[in-house]
């Protein structure tokens, strides 16, 4: 919610017109299976700025609403805590296929146990 509220005050300020080509994609599950936390943001093909999303828990799924549309290509950014971070680039139809929904890579978990960081 304070991303959406954050999105209309900066369209306000800027007077509209700036924020009239904005669309947004109703909702984006992010599907954690793996043993640890992680913080998602999206960008689209330029990567020219990022959107943080959210953190999902281990072993959960949260759904995020009103989500800025990234264009043809999103590219999500998987992190943890600053120590490891991993891309995975999706088209717009895939996501579309996949009725909006991205999982947490399982080798996003195996790169953190081979950095020997042990699960919360």
């Amino acid at each position: 919610m304070k991303r959406f509220v954050a999105a209309v005050g900066a369209c306000v300020l800027l007077g509209g017109a700036a924020c009239s080509d904005v669309s947004f994609v109703d909702e984006v599950a992010i599907v954690n299976d793996t043993e640890y936390a992680a913080n998602i943001d999206v960008s689209g093909k330029a990567r020219d700025g990022w959107l943080l999303l959210t953190s999902v828990d281990p072993h959960s799924t949260i759904t995020v609403e009103e989500v800025i549309d990234q264009g043809e290509m999103w590219i999500f950014r998987f992190d943890y805590v600053g120590k490891y971070e991993e891309a995975v680039e999706i088209s717009r139809s895939d996501l579309e296929r996949r009725d909006w929904t991205i999982e947490v890579p399982k080798s996003f978990e195996q790169r953190l146990r081979d950095l020997n960081l042990s699960p919360p």
